[in-house]
C-alpha cells in the first residue's frame, strides 16, 4: 500500500512538471529568421517578429528588399488592422477578425505523429520532430518545443490551439510563395501597450476602401 501511495504521488508530481512545461506564452517577443521564395522563384530573407501581450498580438514581417507588413490583433476586442505604406501614404486597414479565424478552420484539430527528439537545441530550448496531420489528409513536418505554447489560437495560422511552439517549419501558400521559418529568439517579458497602437500618422480605412486604392 505504501508503494502504491508513492507511485500515485510520483504521477501527481510528474503531471505538475508536464503542465509547467507547456506554459502559455502570454507576454514577450518571438523572432523567426525567414526565407521566402516567390512564385517567380525570387528569393528574399528577413525576420518575422511576434510581439504578444495577453489578447494583443503584433505580427511584423520585414524582408531585405524593403517589404514591411504589420498586422495588429486585439483578440479581446475583436479588432484587427494591417499597417501598409502605399505610394508614400500610410494606411491602417481594418480587417475582419472573423475572416482571419475562418482561414484557420481547415487546420483545426490537427494531430502530431511520428514524434521524436531532435538532437539540436533551438534558441536554447529542447526540440522535437513531428509530422502535422490535417483532416484533409495533408501532412507537414515541424520542429517544435514543448516548453511554451501560444496563448491565442490565432497566433500561428496553421497551428491553431497548438500545445507547442514551432521553432522550424515551412509552408507554401495559395500564391505559390514558399516561406521557411527558423526561431532565433524566444524572449518572455513585459511589453509596452504602445506597441499595439496604430501610429497617429496612419489613416484608418476599411478593407474595401483599400481594395479600391489598389486598382
Amino acid at each position: 500500500m505504501r508503494y502504491r501511495r508513492c507511485f500515485f504521488l510520483f504521477l501527481f508530481l510528474l503531471s505538475g512538471v508536464c503542465a509547467e512545461a507547456q506554459k502559455p506564452f502570454a507576454e514577450g517577443t518571438i523572432i523567426y529568421k525567414v526565407k521566402l521564395r516567390s512564385g517567380d522563384q525570387k528569393e528574399f530573407t528577413g525576420y518575422y517578429t511576434f510581439i504578444i501581450k495577453g489578447g494583443q498580438l503584433r505580427k511584423e514581417l520585414k524582408l531585405n528588399n524593403g517589404y514591411l507588413d504589420v498586422v495588429l490583433l486585439d483578440c479581446s476586442a475583436g479588432k484587427a488592422y494591417s499597417l501598409q505604406n502605399r505610394n508614400g501614404k500610410k494606411y491602417a486597414i481594418q480587417l475582419n477578425l472573423n475572416d482571419l479565424l475562418k482561414k484557420q478552420e481547415k487546420f483545426i484539430g490537427f494531430s502530431i505523429k511520428n514524434e521524436e527528439s531532435n538532437s539540436k537545441h533551438f534558441a536554447g530550448y529542447t526540440a522535437y520532430n513531428g509530422n502535422v496531420n490535417y483532416h484533409d489528409g495533408s501532412v507537414s513536418e515541424v520542429i517544435y518545443t514543448k516548453e511554451w505554447r501560444p496563448s491565442q489560437a490565432i497566433t500561428f495560422e496553421r497551428f491553431p490551439d497548438a500545445k507547442f511552439l514551432p521553432v522550424l517549419f515551412s509552408y507554401e501558400d495559395e500564391n505559390n510563395v514558399v516561406m521557411q521559418f527558423e526561431i532565433e529568439k524566444i524572449e518572455p517579458g513585459p511589453i509596452e501597450n504602445g506597441v499595439f497602437r496604430i501610429p497617429p500618422d496612419y489613416q484608418m480605412i476599411s478593407y474595401s476602401e483599400y481594395k479600391q486604392l489598389s486598382k
